[in-house]
This record gives structure tokens, C-alpha cells and sequence, in this order.
């Protein structure tokens, strides 16, 4: 098989089932156990460096005087990081290249907090999967007339559709906190699942709307998880419409907020004992007890097959004692390893956690510092922090090594074969 693509705007071509160009890396890898993908080297003489490659969601500066690049090729076919797509920054990089740092980065679901006629043009064709929002502000007149619900699902959803490969409609976010808002969120959800039907989009697209931590009257131990209010009626359209639960989970401010009464292990994935024990399910992260806590309250009303879907979760690098970059490295990069590896939590073990990281850049008008650094990148494209989007750290060669005197640079470059 060959695969062909433009190293800093050189062309190469690589036929990687030929041994010679295997090179220096034949060993093969089980990324999340699900089964053994080849990984093969090869070597590029490039004359002249001149720029910097953004790969795999690390920045090397590659030398100008470097004269050997070495190319590790890893064809990958697992699943794909979710992010949120937040666009509340004045220095944002253009759509089209937003979508190309997604694709390098093996980040292949995000979410859209409203509908961009932009984003949705670049994201064509992408294979990108998509959630679309409905902006909090559009929730009146779209609960009010049905003409409007309907207009919007034309002019944002069916007109995309199916170069854009949108899976879900967002209503609102976080209406929860608005007391005014709330009032008309079923009745929006119900006018655009209505629209959807008469485009007849109701089997591919479902509808949903994200909803914070501060929802669960009880979250902790995560058996006696219950909603602080009647949620019967959001419940009931979800599950006749085979829609998802959409929830924020953000371990971080409970860690932030304790007083020292929760632990940075718990927090951030890296306890390698049982915490919590509730019975025959053991826990040791905070994560899976927030979302088993939403599973719970959705139990006690009589619905327990609903899935989950986490709409955000994340870390900020700055605002806080607790938002440091070694602490959001560490959160996102166990939450990636959790989430692809199919472990599930203890009350639905054996399943994929559908979650989205929050979020792709920094965006620097929102308000406080805190959050305006959840971003995995900067808006020059350039990581925070290095991330392991494929969950295979462990095979990762170090940034430097003795090789370095003959002028290598390590470049990784990720595709996808379908």
C-alpha cells in the first residue's frame, strides 16, 4: 500500500508494505487492545528546513540546518478524540485550517456551540462528526413558532447535510442555570425534532441539550445520584426519540472547591486503588462517579437505558493553584486513555464514554483567566501542552535520543485508513 502526502510541502510517497522503507521501527503496537496496527519508519532528506510542523499535538521546531528528517508513519483505524469547538477568541485561525489541525491530531468528532455557517463549510467533506448547537438566545423563538424551527433546521442542518456528518442538535447549554430560559427548553426541543421529521433527517440527527454537574441534587455516593427537580419530561423526549443525556463533568472545580478532602490522584486518573466502593462497583476516578451519579438519577425515574454523552470536560492551565499545565496534561491525556479504551464505568462497564473535551483554543474573551485556558492549543496552532491523541504514550520514542548527533528530528505523522 502506498500513501502520499506533503512534508513541509515536499512531496513523499511511501509504499509501506515494501520492508526497505520500514526503516528503524517495525515493532507493532495495541493502542486501547483492540488489536495489533503496523508502525513503519522511513527516513526523508529534506535540504532545506524552514518552517515548524505541528503533528500529533506536539510543536518541534525542526532545525534549519537539519539536513535527515526521520518520518514515523502510524496507520491508525481506532477511534477518534471529541473536543468542543468553542469560537469565543478575536484571533482565531481560519476554518479551513482548523479543521486540517483536527485531522493531524486524530481528532475526528467536535462539538459546534452554534451553528457557524463557516465552521460547517470547512468541516464538508471532512468526515468530521458534528454536534451542532442551538444558541440559548435562539430558544424562545424557536419554542414559540414552529416556522422558525423550521427555517433553522434548513438553514443550518439539512443544507450540510450529508457532507457534513452531524450526529446530534445541542438545544441551549447549560439552560438549566437560567431560570427564565428553562421555561422554554422542551418546547424547542420539540419544535426542531418536529423540523427534523418533515426534513426527514429524525433517524440520522438526535436531539438533546447539555446540562451542568449542578443539576444532580446528589452526586455522591454516585448509587443515590438524583436531579434536584422534576426531569421526567426532558427524560421522557430523550428516551422516545432514542436521543442521549447530555452533561458536563468537570472533576477539576471539585477537586479546586474541596479543601484538600479530594485528591489529585482521584482527580486526575492516576490512582491505581479502589477509592469508593459501593457494593461490587469500585472506583478510583472521580469522572466515572459523576457520570454513574447521572446514570443513577436517570434510574430513579424509570430510565435506565438512556445513553450519556459527557458534552464537556476538561482542565484549565491558568486562574487557579490547582489549573497548572503538568495538571491539565495530565487530566486530558488520562481522560483520551480512558474514554478510547472501551472500559466504561462501573454501573456500564464494557462501553464507550462519548466525550468531549473542552476545549480546542483558548479563547481569550471570555471572562476570567480560568476560562480563557481550557484550550489544547493556542490560537497559533501551537499546543499548550504535548497530548497523546492516539493513547499510545507508551510506544512513543523520547524527544531526544543518541541519535540526535546525525541531525534526526522525530516527526510524527498520523492517517487514518477507512
Amino acid at each position: 500500500m502506498k500513501v502520499s502526502f506533503l512534508l513541509l510541502h515536499y512531496p513523499v510517497e511511501v509504499d509501506i508494505d515494501d520492508k526497505d522503507n520500514a526503516g528503524f521501527l517495525t515493532s507493532p503496537v495495541t493502542p486501547g487492545g483492540k488489536g495489533k496496527r503496523p508502525v513503519v519508519g522511513f527516513e526523508v532528506d529534506i535540504k532545506a528546513i524552514d518552517a515548524t510542523m505541528i503533528t500529533s499535538g506536539y510543536t518541534m521546531p525542526l532545525l534549519e540546518d537539519a539536513k535527515l528528517v526521520r518520518v514515523v508513519l502510524r496507520v491508525t483505524d481506532g477511534e477518534k478524540i471529541r473536543v468542543c469547538y468553542g469560537m469565543l477568541s478575536d484571533s482565531l485561525p481560519y476554518h479551513n485550517e482548523e479543521v486540517n489541525l483536527m485531522q493531524s491530531n486524530n481528532i475526528g468528532k467536535v462539538r459546534l456551540y452554534f451553528a457557524s455557517q463557516d465552521a460547517l463549510q470547512a468541516l464538508k467533506n471532512s468526515g468530521i462528526e458534528v454536534i451542532v448547537g442551538v444558541r440559548n438566545a435562539e430558544l424562545q423563538t424557536i419554542a414559540d413558532d414552529q416556522d422558525v424551527a423550521n427555517i433553522w433546521v434548513n438553514d443550518n442542518i439539512k443544507q450540510f447535510h450529508p457532507s457534513v456528518n452531524i450526529k446530534y442538535i445541542a438545544v441551549g447549554n447549560e439552560v438549566f442555570l437560567n431560570r427564565t430560559l428553562i421555561l422554554y427548553l422542551l418546547p424547542a426541543m420539540e419544535n426542531i425534532q418536529r423540523a427534523l421529521r418533515k426534513a426527514d433527517l429524525q433517524n440520522n440527527i438526535k436531539v438533546s441539550t447539555p446540562y451542568p454537574t449542578s443539576v444532580l441534587n446528589n452526586s455522591f455516593p454516585p448509587s443515590e445520584g438524583t436531579f434536584g427537580e422534576d426531569m421526567s419530561a426532558i427524560l421522557n423526549f430523550l428516551s422516545d426519540n432514542g436521543s442521549p443525556f447530555m452533561a458536563h463533568v468537570y472533576p477539576y472545580f471539585s477537586y479546586k472547591n474541596s479543601a484538600g478532602s479530594t485528591s489529585a490522584d482521584y482527580s486526575l486518573f492516576r490512582s491505581t486503588s479502589t477509592v469508593v466502593t459501593e457494593g461490587n462497583l469500585m472506583y478510583n476516578n472521580l469522572f466515572d462517579v459523576f457520570v454513574d451519579a447521572f446514570i443513577s438519577a436517570m434510574e430513579k425515574l424509570g430510565h435506565s437505558n438512556i445513553p450519556i454523552v459527557i458534552t464537556e470536560s476538561g482542565w484549565p492551565t491558568a486562574g487557579n493553584a490547582v489549573a497548572t499545565v503538568d495538571n491539565a496534561r495530565t487530566y486530558n491525556n488520562n481522560l483520551i486513555k480512558h474514554v478510547l479504551s472501551n472500559a466504561g464505568t462501573p454501573k456500564r462497564p464494557g462501553t464507550t464514554i462519548e466525550t468531549y473535551i473542552f476545549t480546542l483554543f483558548n479563547e481569550n474573551q471570555k471572562t476570567g483567566a480560568e476560562a480563557r485556558h481550557f484550550g489544547l492549543f493556542d490560537t497559533t496552532k501551537i499546543p499548550v501542552y504535548p497530548m497523546d491523541f492516539l493513547a499510545e504514550s507508551s510506544v512513543y520514542p523520547p524527544l531526544s535520543s543518541p541519535e540526535s548527533s546525525r541531525d534526526l528530528k522525530v516527526v510524527y505523522i498520523y492517517l487514518t485508513v477507512i
